[in-house]
């Protein structure tokens, strides 16, 4: 199964003190491959940088970046058409207030052919419809 990682679950997949580390790594271990954005990139670096230290962002996005290679983990390149799709997302969900790597996420599930996130943003997830034609995302770890 091809999963789009979001920032939340990948952070959670890697921190080991996070309550549900175990339940997203299992997640993010399961799938067949994992589409994580440049955007993802830019959140996971932040949010590990300002939790632990830019060295542990750094070691983490080194490893996801070696699974890069044997296709394990996929790092598209993030269209202007794409982005214009995300926009139309945040405007069409406007009262969510979703950021870019979000909305992105839902246009990179539509071009992945997949309904499947690995993410802990369930309030957001829970109330998007996937431009795939699935009824709802898949959100994993809760969804497994």
């Amino acid at each position: 199964m091809i999963v789009i990682g979001d920032t939340s679950g990948l952070v959670a997949a890697f921190n080991t003190d996070d309550p549900e580390h175990g339940l997203a790594r299992d997640a993010f271990l399961g799938a067949s491959a994992t589409v994580i954005s440049p955007l993802v990139f830019v959140e996971i670096e932040h949010v590990i940088t300002r939790n632990v230290n830019r060295a542990s962002a750094h070691a983490v996005q080194d490893w996801l970046l070696q699974q890069e290679r044997t296709r394990r983990i996929e790092v598209p390149e993030v269209s202007a058409c794409w982005l214009r799709k995300a926009r139309t997302i945040q405007d069409q969900y406007i009262d969510l207030g979703l950021d870019l790597a979000d909305s992105v996420n839902v246009v990179l599930a539509e071009q992945y052919e997949t309904h499947a996130l690995l993410t802990l943003d369930r309030r957001d997830f829970r109330a998007i419809r996937p431009l795939t034609g699935h009824a709802a995302f898949r959100l994993l770890p809760d969804d497994m």
